[in-house]
């Protein structure tokens, strides 16, 4: 049996930090047309890298945009819901048919959803699909894998705050940990003695409103303009 447990407890983490979580107490109640609202997740790449490429471009087509920190599952909520404009980064899976996300090329990086486990304990996709096995996971675990909780045997336990999970895994609670990365982690990884193992690959993209598909030309243009100067 699958149990999912949806938790959003307030947790610091020293240790190192990997990709999305968190929320954000904002309130968007409405949207001011004057303002381009751009959603981020407070992580430390994302901080340092992705959210001045992406203030960059903007700057470059004339957009001075506002950043504001939103979780997860909220954030990207709230841009379908056109209570923001944009995203920094997704995966590209955030995308769909029946939403107003869109796609703007080229791809930010690439990743994965990542298992990760400690203690020596066995390490391998198999983990997902045994009943025995407990795993902590950030939300949209599920979608990012395109897999439906009853495909899966192991027991997901989902919590909205990236830190929390990694918290959960470091300090013993769980031995297994299903998280999301840009592929830059992985000496973190290793420093911290923690085995990892790609789940499902995806591409890390820029997202917008579909209200803004006027932009994708020149938004393309200028993201590629920076990843170009943004290459050692």
């Amino acid at each position: 049996m699958l149990f999912r447990r949806y938790l959003m407890l307030p947790v610091s983490f020293s240790v190192f930090s990997l990709f999305f979580a968190l929320f954000s107490t904002n309130s968007y109640g409405a949207h001011e047309d004057k303002k381009y609202i751009i959603g981020y997740i407070n992580h430390p790449r994302v901080n340092a890298f992705y959210k001045p490429l992406i203030q960059r471009a903007y700057e470059d087509i004339g957009i001075t945009p506002i950043f504001e920190e939103v979780g997860g599952e909220r954030g990207l909520r709230l841009l379908n819901q056109g209570m923001t404009d944009a995203d920094v980064i997704r995966y590209d899976v955030a995308s769909q048919q029946d939403n107003n996300i869109l796609i703007v090329e080229p791809a930010l990086s690439h990743g994965a959803s990542y298992l990760l486990c400690m203690r020596k304990v066995k390490c391998d996709k198999s983990i997902i699909d045994d009943p025995n096995s407990a795993i902590a996971a950030t939300t949209r675990f599920f979608d990012n894998m395109k897999a439906k909780p009853s495909e899966l045997a192991a027991n997901i336990f989902e919590f909205d705050d990236f830190h929390h999970v990694i918290s959960l895994l470091l300090n013993g609670r769980f031995n297994y940990a299903i998280l999301p990365s840009d592929n830059s982690e992985h000496e973190e990884f290793k420093r911290a003695g923690i085995e990892y193992v790609p789940l499902v690959e995806h591409a890390l993209v820029h997202v917008i409103h579909k209200k803004h598909e006027h932009l994708l030309d020149k938004l393309s243009q200028a993201i590629a303009k920076q990843l170009n100067e943004a290459k050692p």
